[in-house]
């Protein structure tokens, strides 16, 4: 586990790294090409550029990002089953509860929002339908145990930033289309990485929630089972919605919502093809095999964020 451990970190610091880096370079590029960069020296606008990033990856209180969720919510009643089941595992952990919610849904998943007061659980019909008492345990409690880490909540930070980098977009359009210059082709370039870089930022805070829910839920077997069973829905699940589509969701749920697409690229004189659910699928069941391997002894460097961009680059090799 402290291989496993080590490496999330590694992959926790270079998601934030790289999510920094975006802001750092499109703020020095704003200075650059407008007539505040003429007045400030440069060492402000570098302290400048750095500032910001820097202050959100350590201070983004991601209590208000899901109490904005939270309100967009249409809580609806839950059975008493579940609703002892989340008690059972906030107690155990010492997290209290504000809301437990349910989601009328066939498809599996589990939203869990790190509130300002307390945590607000939401498991949809589906999840509670198909999965049994222990891996739904394992799930909330691995939910629960993501959001307490420290690296997985500076993972988060940064994943937000990743997807918050489309706001911009149109401030820098101008850049390119306008000025011939540095700023413009760095504008195109970031639109560039940002449309076509694997998504490694949200494989570092899978990989932290997993580390910790490893530790935490004392069962990872049926952890891994749940996983199994999420991956069995990713073609149905990208398509759940839980509050309104421009708020950053997919930190805080089990499988993540997506833009269904599919993917083409050629390589050494062959052609393969992978869709937005593929990816989704290899992403759980490499988080459900990870849980599995772990509880029965196996080498923890084998299930680190290098296995799974291996992986990645196999996907479309063999349909599944």
């Amino acid at each position: 586990m402290i291989k496993l451990e080590q490496s999330a970190r590694r992959h926790a610091i270079v998601a934030s790294v790289a999510s920094a880096t975006f802001y750092v370079a499109y703020t020095a590029s704003w200075f650059v090409k407008t007539e505040v960069g003429l007045i400030i020296p440069l060492i402000w606008v570098a302290v400048l550029s750095l500032s910001v990033p820097i202050s959100i990856l350590l201070f983004m209180p991601l209590e208000k990002v899901a109490d904005r969720i939270a309100r967009h919510l249409q809580p609806q009643p839950v059975g008493p089953q579940f609703e002892n089941l989340v008690s059972e595992v906030a107690i155990a952990l010492a997290e209290p509860v504000e809301s437990i919610q349910c989601y009328p849904s066939p498809v599996a998943n589990v939203l869990m929002l790190p509130c300002s007061q307390r945590e607000v659980v939401v498991a949809t019909t589906g999840a509670l339908e198909q999965l049994n008492r222990h891996e739904l345990q394992a799930t909330v409690a691995a939910q629960f145990a993501g959001m307490r880490d420290p690296w997985c909540r500076l993972a988060t930070r940064a994943e937000i930033m990743w997807w918050a980098i489309p706001a911009l977009f149109p401030l820098m359009l101008p850049a390119f289309l306008f000025d011939c210059h540095v700023a413009g082709v760095a504008s195109f370039l970031a639109i560039f990485v940002w449309a076509f870089t694997p998504r490694f930022i949200e494989q570092a805070r899978d990989l932290c929630a997993d580390v910790a829910a490893i530790r935490t839920t004392f069962d990872p077997p049926s952890l891994g089972s749940a996983m199994r069973k999420f991956a069995g829905q990713s073609h149905l699940a990208t398509s759940i919605k839980f509050a309104k589509f421009y708020l950053p969701t997919n930190p805080f749920q089990v499988i993540p919502r997506r833009v269904e697409s599919t993917t083409t690229v050629s390589g050494g004189g062959k052609r393969r093809q992978w869709s937005t659910s593929d990816e989704v699928r290899l992403e759980l069941l490499l988080r459900a095999e990870r849980a599995e391997a772990l509880a029965q002894g196996a080498d923890p460097a084998e299930y680190t964020g290098r296995e799974f961009r291996r992986r990645w680059r196999e996907l479309g090799k063999e349909r599944p």
